[in-house]
């Protein structure tokens, strides 16, 4: 008798899982997505949406301390994200050996991204972020407009809390595709239902379906697993795959706020990440981008009581706040545990390259009038785990894993961290494996023939 209810069963619905969920769906396969969250749809943004992070965010963190963000709810960590868009790089698409900038052009197209108009930036007659751009310039770095999964019709001026979920459906996210495969091509959700382990038949080289926590057993002939940085090695290591999450980045961040020597010289009511420095990312590894002064102000009380005890007595003058973040591509030393905690020390390169962004911070804030010793910072805080199921190790270019049956197709494949926010690549890359799936796309076609890689195939074999 044959178990098989699905051609597809695609675990997560973040950017890996909900493109090439859509795709198959709209081609007419059986498709089911698992969700380990549920479909939260009320009291989203300010301040309640901190549940759609894992333990709220503020105490989701590694052994060591280093704070991380990830989204468990429908939409996945689409959810919240600030909603910046990169493009993947040159450097970045020869390290993964296969070519998905199609597919994110494509996306780009479709969604319609764009910069955010000056107000966004420039509110109430502040002047402390044009006082930041004209010192970095003074510096020899400069402030880029970003792109974003923004609409600015829709977004609330003054808000800032793209963390915490978008009221007002301002932000784009992945659940605009996880509803379009559900309502309009028949694609099945099951929300609130995570995934323990993968069944394997007897050999143990094919994988036949899932096991849910509940111990319900759901079979399909395609297993897509696309549960994120940490979910997708937690899987992987329950189901008794012990190489998996043996080293993961996540890009973490300094956060720096401080207050203004003068009255209009903050950052109130403007949108966080509307610009960044990235004139060291390729010397030094690091970005560095502006923050609103409400929602920095908020986050700095909420993580560690040190940078609490810094912060708290500043309320009264936060219109004032002054904010930056440096983002850093930091070495991929750590570990994912099967429960899925995490392991994450810093290595001295990260905590040298850290303190040069750092540097160049505080010396943009001093010089944009911030008052010296008012200038506090939140360190090893980051929401992009990655690199813990590497391509060209432990999956194929085409996202096969060593087993029958089995995809992978999330931030964990990325062998180097892009240092920058990764969902485009993703959501590209999901895309492109739908196209591979469904037979439109030959893999051969995509690959990129780089010196790190063999002319078909692998860096080296499949790890077991």
């Amino acid at each position: 008798m044959n178990q098989k209810q699905y051609e597809y069963i695609v675990i997560g619905t973040g950017p890996g899982g909900a493109p090439v969920a859509l795709e198959l769906a709209r081609a007419g396969k059986k498709v089911l997505m698992l969700e380990r969250g549920a479909y939260h749809k009320h009291f989203i943004g300010f301040p309640l949406g901190m549940r759609l992070s894992e333990r709220f965010f503020m105490f989701n963190r590694s052994k060591e301390g280093v704070v991380m963000e990830r989204g468990l709810t429908v939409g996945g960590s689409s959810m919240i994200y600030q909603g910046n868009v990169f493009d993947p790089t040159e450097k970045f698409i020869k390290k993964m050996g296969i070519d998905f900038r199609t597919e994110t052009d494509e996306i780009k197209k479709e969604i319609g991204v764009k910069t955010l108009p000056p107000e966004f930036y420039n509110r109430n007659g502040n002047t402390g972020f044009q006082r930041m751009m004209k010192a970095a310039e003074d510096m020899g770095a400069h402030f880029e407009e970003q792109e974003k999964f923004v609409d600015p019709e829709k977004c609330k001026l003054g808000c800032d809390w793209c963390m915490l979920g978008c009221p007002r459906d301002a932000k784009w996210t992945t659940r605009r595709y996880v509803d379009k495969a559900v309502e309009e091509y028949g694609a099945e959700l099951r929300v609130s239902s995570p995934v323990h382990r993968l069944v394997f038949d007897d050999t143990g080289k094919k994988v036949l379906g899932v096991e849910m926590k509940t111990g319900e057993k759901i079979f399909g002939d395609t297993i897509i697993l696309a549960a994120g940085g940490i979910g997708s090695p937690g899987i992987l290591l329950r189901s008794g795959v012990n190489y998996a999450g043996k080293r993961f980045f996540m890009d973490p961040m300094t956060i720096l706020f401080a207050l203004s020597k003068d009255p209009k010289g903050g950052q109130w009511g403007e949108q966080t990440f509307s610009h960044a420095i990235e004139t060291f990312a390729d010397s030094d590894g690091f970005m560095i981008g502006n923050n609103g002064a409400w929602g920095t102000w908020c986050v700095m009380n909420m993580i560690r009581p040190k940078v609490m005890r810094e912060n708290w007595y500043k309320l009264p003058w936060v219109k004032r706040g002054m904010g930056l973040f440096v983002k850093l591509a930091e070495d991929d030393k750590g570990e994912i545990y099967p429960n899925e905690r995490t392991s994450k020390p810093m290595t001295p390169s990260d905590e040298k390259r850290m303190q040069k962004g750092v540097d160049v911070a505080r010396e943009i804030l001093i010089r944009a009038r911030a008052k010296e010793n008012s200038i506090s910072e939140l360190r090893w805080a980051g929401g992009h785990p990655g690199g813990t199921i590497e391509i060209g190790k432990y999956v194929q270019r085409d996202f096969r894993s060593e087993f029958e049956n089995l995809y992978v197709c999330d931030a964990s494949v990325f062998p180097v961290s892009p240092g920058a926010p990764p969902s485009l690549s993703i959501m590209g890359m999901s895309r492109l494996l739908s196209k591979f799936l469904l037979g439109k796309v030959q893999p051969e076609d995509r690959f990129v023939r780089d010196s790190n890689f063999k002319k078909k195939g692998l860096l080296k074999p499949l790890k077991k």
